[in-house]
């Protein structure tokens, strides 16, 4: 598990850094260090499946072993060996067969990895739970809303934070200034009970706070779902947030979505200041006592930085009479401001600005509203033009960045199944030594059980030669070497298969475009990384394993019977079709059945994973038991498919056993009314097949309905490695050091001729007609 987990983490690394990756060419060195990880769980896969071929091989040759050594000694006390005595034998141990290979190493397997599942989930509940660790005592002036004394904060050991002494009063603007890492965002962290208090005070005198990060949380839904996270819907005030934190013009620019426009995970199809801005919005909306705010304006330019300041920060803006807390490098805002402290190495320095060097070294905007002196908000007309933006109420987003996920109707492809078994190395070479090894395995089972006929219809004078018994102990030992052989081999097959399709899908995320992440949230594409993978990588070779070994022994049986009571093949006439005819039903249903399981997984992966981020704004929003009921929601949905499909499971194998039990029937019955011309030991064979028989047939049709389902995995997988690749990539081309020609230029040249560029296809174009020569070494300054 841990190195599934560290492949897992891996690529989800890589998916939320995919433009980072791409930026810097990554891609090749991402992929060898997954592959590094996955050569080292595919070691432990390989392991465990060593032991589930030895299992499988142990289950299938049990009865030859135990048959061997009962009758084997039963020859050597100079026994004679009769049919009815050797059959009934062979029936009960057939019943124990089943219970001692099968259902107790299954119980094993499944408690041990229940045990670990349940540890790992055990290390999070005795997580200590987070608490206020605040004093909420009655504040008897009633002015301030912080009060700190000689308070301490660490994250894990070191202290942070040390011997703060602060007092805020209500309704006050407080601004926090401090070099990179000297602990403003902690101190902020602090006030939120996010930090260990180790010592001192910390009185906090407000019923609610608002909380906008450094890094703004935005999670894949629309605009207005993310300002309004939960909160019911105020037209105006929603209104007034607009167009203070200046996305009003956004708004008008995404045409007749406007807010409800789809964003994509982690805002990917916004820019830093959109993003910044729907945070701050958050923010204001939530109508609290007090307002953390982070550096909100660090990803504005200077002039709409100084617009939100006015009217969404200032002492003349939607917030005043609110205690705000504002960390900022922008120091010119900060004469503004009621108190102004300094950080330095996690202590607390109140300081003042020297207004006319801040005035003087704040970034010149002659366009910028400017207040009157009368305390009026100016603005120039020509530049601030009023926005024709009205809140939408029934739009629906006809390109949304982020796609539903879909799942594929009908029937698995056969390409698909013929990639999984013709895979490097072996590829249609193994493939057929494969189905070799299936055959001539069965025969050597089916010609060993023979053979004890065989033996114990034999004379007494015959039985006690030792022909007899040598043959069958090379036939028991033979038929164990080569079942373990073929067992081993289907295992290293569908593994190679396996890892074929995970390198594949690897290699198509590295190298498709942008496009695909922003349309796929990080929990879906981690969904078929993480638990599709899963199933092709274990889940279903023994399901494969046991359909085919399954059938092949129904087949083996059904030979066996008709050549020793042919009347018995007349029941199969109609019964076989009935019984095809039932599985191409159940698995119609079945099979969509495991596709929406899988595909009313991935929210729940999308969502946890966007809780993770955000979960200092959510608990600073107190929106916990929102997202709790959230996550609940996908939990149902998802249980609701997966009981549907365990049902359908449960009524299909009850409608095989009734099925199958006609085969025991006829043939008992057959057996007796056929006693004059079959001898006994024939008639012992056959009804012990058919007793195998009756469990084998509807196991193998069983599990081989359950391989079909568990292929919409390997189907799911299959269809990431099919990823267009970017029009100027190919991930198959080897690394080949080309020789320039002579006239090729020695410093780097970057030109536009006329470029026009868009996001995708359905959009506008961005970038229109753009000419533009950069030469070696320049500095290029862009603004807007």
């Amino acid at each position: 598990m841990a190195c599934t987990d560290k492949r897992v983490q891996t690529i989800n690394e890589l998916v939320n850094g995919c433009q980072i990756i791409k930026m810097y060419n990554w891609e090749r060195a991402m992929e060898q260090r997954v592959h590094e990880i996955r050569r080292r769980e595919l070691s432990h896969i390989y392991k465990s499946s060593c032991l589930r071929s030895l299992n499988v091989a142990l289950f299938v040759a049990s009865l030859l072993l135990i048959s061997l050594a009962t009758f084997g000694a039963s020859w050597l006390m100079g026994r004679t060996l009769f049919p009815e005595d050797i059959f009934s034998a062979v029936a009960f141990f057939s019943m124990l067969r089943v219970s001692v290979t099968v259902l107790l190493p299954l119980d094993i397997e499944k408690f041990s990895e229940a045990r670990v599942s349940a540890q790992r989930i055990d290390q999070f509940m005795q997580l200590d739970i987070l608490f206020n660790k605040h004093e909420n005592v009655e504040n008897k002036d009633g002015n301030h809303a912080i009060i700190m004394e000689d308070a301490s904060f660490s994250w894990k050991d070191s202290c942070c934070l040390s011997a703060l002494n602060l007092k805020i009063k209500h309704g006050t603007l407080v601004g926090v200034k401090g070099s990179i890492g000297a602990g403003k965002s902690t101190l902020l962290a602090a006030i939120l009970g996010e930090v260990n208090l180790v010592s001192g005070k910390l009185r906090q005198y407000t019923n609610s706070v608002s909380y906008a990060p450094q890094l703004s949380w935005i999670f894949a839904d629309t605009i207005r779902a993310n300002i309004l996270l939960g909160k019911s819907m105020d037209e105006e005030r929603y209104k007034n947030v607009i167009k203070a934190c200046c996305l009003d013009i956004d708004l008008q620019n995404f045409g007749e979505v406007g807010d409800l426009l789809m964003i994509g995970d982690k805002g990917i199809n916004l820019s830093g200041g959109q993003k910044a801005r729907i945070s701050l919005a958050r923010a204001l909306y939530a109508d609290a006592d007090l307002y953390l705010l982070d550096d909100p304006l660090a990803a504005v330019d200077p002039k709409v930085a100084k617009k939100i300041f006015d009217e969404c920060i200032g002492p003349r803006s939607l917030l005043r009479g609110k205690t705000r807390i504002l960390v900022t490098h922008q120091t010119h805002f900060l004469v503004e401001a009621d108190q102004m402290i300094l950080l330095t190495n996690g202590r607390i320095n109140e300081f003042h600005i020297d207004i006319e060097q801040t005035i003087e070294n704040q970034p010149s905007n002659n366009t910028s509203e400017a207040y009157s002196s009368n305390g009026t908000l100016e603005t120039d007309s020509s530049n601030d033009k009023e926005i024709d933006w009205a809140l939408k109420t029934a739009i629906i987003d006809i390109n949304p960045i982020v796609k539903s996920e879909t799942s594929v109707d009908g029937a698995i492809k056969w390409s698909v199944w013929l990639q999984l078994f013709t895979s490097p190395p072996l590829r249609w070479f193994g493939f057929f030594l494969m189905i070799l090894l299936m055959c001539a395995a069965e025969a050597l089972y089916d010609f060993t059980n023979r053979w004890l006929a065989l033996w114990s219809g034999k004379s007494y004078d015959q039985q006690k030669s030792s022909f007899y018994a040598y043959v069958y102990l090379g036939l028991t030992f033979g038929t164990l070497i080569i079942i373990l052989i073929r067992t081993g081999f289907i295992f290293f097959i569908m593994l190679s298969g396996s890892t074929y399709f995970h390198n594949q899908m690897l290699s198509s995320m590295l190298y498709t475009s942008l496009r695909f992440f922003e349309s796929n949230p990080s929990g879906r594409i981690l969904n078929r990384a993480s638990k599709d993978q899963q199933a092709l990588d274990e889940s279903l070779p023994l399901a494969l394993i046991d359909s085919t070994q399954s059938l092949l022994m129904t087949i083996g049986s059904i030979i066996i019977i008709g050549t020793t009571n042919p009347w018995v093949l007349l029941v199969l006439v109609p019964l076989v079709p009935t019984v095809l005819w039932l599985r191409r039903f159940y698995i119609r249903a079945s099979r969509q059945l495991k596709r929406l399981e899988s595909v009313t997984r991935s929210p729940m992966y999308a969502l946890f994973s966007s809780s993770l981020d955000g979960l200092t704004s959510i608990r600073a929003f107190n929106v916990q038991a929102d997202f709790l009921n959230m996550f609940m929601e996908r939990i149902d949905t998802n249980s609701r498919a997966y009981f549907i499909l365990f049902s359908t499971s449960r009524w299909f194998g009850i409608r095989l056993d009734l099925m199958t039990s006609l085969i025991t029937l006829v043939t008992a019955i057959l057996a007796v009314a056929l006693r004059d011309q079959m001898d006994p030991s024939t008639a012992a064979l056959s009804l012990n097949y058919c007793i195998t028989l009756t469990g084998l047939f509807q196991w193998g049709i069983r599990q081989s309905a359950e391989a079909e389902n568990f292929m919409t995995s390997a189907e799911r997988v299959h269809e990431y490695g099919q990823l267009v690749p970017e029009s100027h990539r190919n991930s198959n081309e080897s690394e080949i050091l080309i020789q320039p020609p002579d006239d090729w230029p020695s410093r780097g040249i970057i030109e536009f001729k006329n470029y026009t560029f868009r996001y995708r296809p359905e959009l506008d174009s961005v970038l229109k007609n753009i000419n533009l020569r950069i030469e070696s070494k320049e500095k290029i300054g862009v603004i807007g």
